[in-house]
């Protein structure tokens, strides 16, 4: 039995621990074109809609399970589903690295109780890490912040700010856990995205093949094909994003109207996945015969089954028996064993 003694000094002990602060090694961000995801400290991966709305005086707003409120030098912000109640815009209609400093405060996130935390590195997915006008937008995110987050003050210290290309910390992730069959050929991952998919290629040894990087119509292509086939049920054009949503829930239910697109939606699924497969042959031409298998990350990826199926698993989406949505987890995860 333990005594009374060592009670009361493991209760001290949890009481100079929760009020000393708070010092994250790694903390990993994405700010993707359809969803903002962060790694909390409890090591729970956070996910919001990607949407900003950046509030007037006289605006209310109270933080929800899927967003987050920020306030910073007289700025506030909203991120996420009631920034869209609210009539913001979608990331992705921005620069989202000119909004990166507003939006990575929302992972910036001491204990509960506490407003203190120093983050080792903070690392930063990015579609392209070498461009030097990003990654200066960035740098303005180390040093420390005073500033809320959903109404409680917080002061964060960043040492250092790490741009990651984005497929990069998927391709270790399945380096490290053996999801590539054989790390002896050429290995890839697609990432298929909201606004843009991205494919990429790593030579044995995990080197970048930058010459073989392929830009790809991502799932805002596939919402535009549905739309150009409701058209002539419909009469007039329908929200993307709405689109968008229903493909993701499944529903295939354009928001709470009676319009679907059950019908549409295999045949235009097929055709985007076919110019996804087109490109992707004449961009890794040279490669071809020398690639073992190709990932498929992203939000998106549970669509792209008939190309995994076609090509026979050459092609095949993250999948883990014990983490719903893995695919879209899977590169901030992969961010962390860099």
């Amino acid at each position: 039995m333990q005594s009374l003694k060592s009670c009361t000094q493991s209760g001290a002990s949890r009481q100079i621990m929760t009020q000393s602060p708070l010092i994250r090694h790694n903390v990993c961000f994405d700010g993707g074109k359809r969803s903002t995801l962060w790694i909390n400290p409890q090591n729970q991966i956070q996910k919001i809609p990607s949407v900003i709305k950046f509030l007037e005086d006289w605006e209310e707003a109270e933080p929800t399970k899927n967003s987050v409120l920020i306030e910073h030098n007289k700025v506030k912000i909203c991120v996420g589903s009631l920034a869209a109640d609210l009539g913001g815009r979608p990331v992705h209609e921005e620069n989202k690295c000119d909004l990166a400093f507003l939006l990575a405060l929302a992972a910036l996130e001491p204990n509960d109780g506490q407003k203190v935390v120093t983050v080792e590195k903070l690392f930063v997915a990015l579609p392209d890490s070498r461009k030097q006008g990003d990654r200066e937008l960035l740098k303005r995110l180390e040093g420390t912040h005073e500033f809320k987050r959903n109404g409680v003050e917080v002061i964060a210290t960043v040492r250092e700010v790490v741009p990651i290309d984005e497929t990069r910390g998927a391709y270790a992730f399945a380096t490290k856990w053996g999801i590539y069959r054989s790390l002896k050929h050429i290995n890839g991952v697609l990432d298929l995205g909201g606004g843009t998919a991205i494919a990429r290629l790593y030579a044995p040894g995990g080197t970048l093949l930058r010459k073989a990087d392929c830009l790809l119509p991502g799932t805002n292509a596939l919402a535009a094909k549905i739309n150009a086939s409701l058209l002539s049920v419909t009469g007039y054009s329908q929200d993307l994003g709405l689109i968008m949503d229903a493909i993701e829930d499944g529903s295939f239910q354009i928001g709470t109207s009676d319009i679907s697109f059950d019908n549409q939606f295999s045949r235009c699924r097929d055709e985007w996945l076919t110019e996804i497969r087109g490109k992707l042959k004449t961009s890794w031409g040279e490669y071809f015969s020398r690639i073992g298998e190709v990932l498929i990350i992203g939000g998106s990826a549970p669509l792209a089954e008939p190309l995994e199926s076609a090509t026979k698993g050459r092609f095949k989406i993250a999948k883990h028996s014990q983490i719903p949505n893995f695919a879209q987890f899977i590169n901030l995860r992969g961010m962390e064993v860099m």
